[in-house]
């Protein structure tokens, strides 16, 4: 098979962290190289362009009339305006491919698994359509996703519930029959832990600090597996929510809370209830504050209520991987530790998940001696009904962006099992205003199904089955400040 592979722009830059241009094109290739035999296409022709965010998003623009960045495009050949050459080799010519490694590397970081899974996957996803698979209808999106296991599977390249990578025979085996997965071999189950009654500690430990300083994804980072859900935006969790983690020598129970702030509706006078209640029940607070942002009356607000709480207090500074200069560390320690007087300050970032483990050190320090208060392989309290709510409405922040910053809640109305062993998810995304159901809904109802895909991969990986996902958008005027429908969702005292 025929593999050209590009750069857009030649002198395409991109971190360290990434690895470098030639490894990410060896698993570019890799991935063609496989997908074309399965096909009956290894006579083909194949072009790969590896791109940044500002190309790809320019690409979108004129061919999609779409302004915003997407990981991967398709152009097959048959839909090309170039000319067919009649003389030319017998070589077929499948299409042109574009993948942003700036996205790829991005929904790695995000999703917690590797760059080769992530560029293996939009590789195969990219193949797919130029071999004529879709996924705009349902019935052609789940075929598509089979197709897209089954080469993963060829591949050696898949994943695990907590996001971690390993080979495919580590984990259930899978084979195909007519177009169907048939399971040969469960997992074997880990074995359990063997604990000292006499040193295992165990507590709860209270994850406070003002909305969008990292808290969810610091949580999500710990426990190596997605739960709270993430966005850019301020007061994205609403709830407080329990996390896990189970080690050798202690267990720590964290509280996800909301971000503290000044509440402007009853729901953010819940969320910051919801997240002051915390500080009385736990053993230990990790209060995390973001480097890149100066000390203002938000924090101040958090450490007046922290002199109230005789709890020991671990100062997390996140965010490390965006200051310019590392010098800047130590003025904004020097800063808060002058202001209370903390059990322990430790420098992080848990978007890379950097001194992670230093923290966790210092948690420990601060649990008292106990038993395992939860099975080992519990991760969240949370049923999956309210995660999978969760996951769809952190896709429709991502998606809408500004239009709509904190005026969707979404209700899981069915989520029953189908006789294929399928799950049917009928889900209702709530707004405030009509004007708000349009955006949600889009042209065509193009950026609802695009909401719809986006989740339904989250929540396939979650629940490990086959979803069909069945979205709706309706309109419950001023929900935010009402307290019956607040109830009605979820939001209790």
């Amino acid at each position: 098979m025929e593999i050209i592979i590009g750069r857009e722009p030649e002198d395409l830059q991109l971190p360290e962290a990434m690895g470098s241009l030639e490894e990410l094109e060896n698993i570019v290739r890799r991935a063609v190289e496989i997908t074309g035999p399965l096909y009956d296409v290894e006579n083909s022709e194949v072009s790969v362009t590896l791109t940044n965010d500002e190309h790809i998003h320019s690409l979108n623009r004129e061919y999609r009339g779409l302004d915003r960045p997407t990981d991967v495009l398709s152009f097959a050949f048959v839909d090309s305006e170039e000319p067919e050459i009649e003389d030319g080799p017998e070589t077929e010519v499948l299409g042109d491919i574009i993948i942003s490694l700036e996205r790829a590397w991005a929904q790695a970081q995000e999703y917690g698994h590797s760059m080769e899974r992530e560029l293996s996957f939009l590789t195969v996803h990219g193949m797919l359509h130029l071999l004529g698979y879709d996924h705009m209808e349902e019935e052609e999106r789940m075929e598509m996703e089979e197709e897209q296991r089954y080469i993963m599977g060829k591949l050696g390249i898949s994943r695990d519930g907590k996001g971690m990578v390993l080979p495919l025979a580590q984990e259930a085996q899978v084979t195909r029959s007519k177009g169907k997965e048939i399971k040969l071999a469960e997992l074997p189950s880990e074995p359990k832990l063997q604990i000292d009654p006499k040193t295992h500690k165990s507590g709860f430990v209270a994850v406070i600090g003002r909305p969008n300083v990292g808290k969810s994804t610091l949580i999500n980072s710990l426990i190596g597996q997605k739960i709270a859900i993430m966005s850019d935006k301020p007061q994205t969790t609403r709830t407080r929510i329990m996390c896990v983690l189970t080690q050798q020598d202690a267990q720590m129970v964290f509280l996800d809370t909301p971000g503290i702030h000044k509440p402007k509706h009853k729901l953010g006078e819940y969320m910051v209830r919801a997240a002051e209640g915390t500080l009385k029940e736990v053993d230990a607070i990790i209060f995390v504050v973001d480097a890149t942002e100066k000390f203002g009356p938000g924090e101040q607000y958090i450490l007046e209520r922290l002199q109230a709480t005789e709890r020991p207090v671990i100062l997390a500074i996140n965010k490390l991987d965006l200051l310019e200069d590392k010098e800047q560390l130590l003025p904004i320690i020097t800063g808060y530790n002058g202001r209370y007087n903390f059990a322990a300050t430790v420098p992080i970032s848990a978007k890379e998940e950097n001194n992670l483990d230093g923290l966790l050190a210092e948690i420990k320090k601060h649990l008292p001696k106990g038993p395992q208060y939860y099975p080992e392989d519990m991760v969240t309290d949370q049923p999956e009904r309210l995660i999978v709510a969760e996951l769809i409405r952190e896709k429709a922040l991502l998606q809408t962006r500004e239009e709509i910053p904190h005026a969707i809640a979404v209700d899981i109305e069915e989520m029953k099992p189908r006789d294929n062993g399928d799950m049917y998810v009928r889900a209702t995304i709530y707004v405030e205003r009509d004007s708000q159901k349009g955006i949600v809904i889009g042209k065509r109802g193009a950026l609802l199904k695009e909401i719809g895909a986006q989740a339904r991969a989250d929540i396939q990986m979650l629940l490990g089955c086959k979803v069909f996902l069945d979205l709706w958008v309706k309109v419950k005027k001023d929900w935010r400040n009402r307290d019956n429908i607040l109830k009605d969702f979820g939001f209790q005292d």
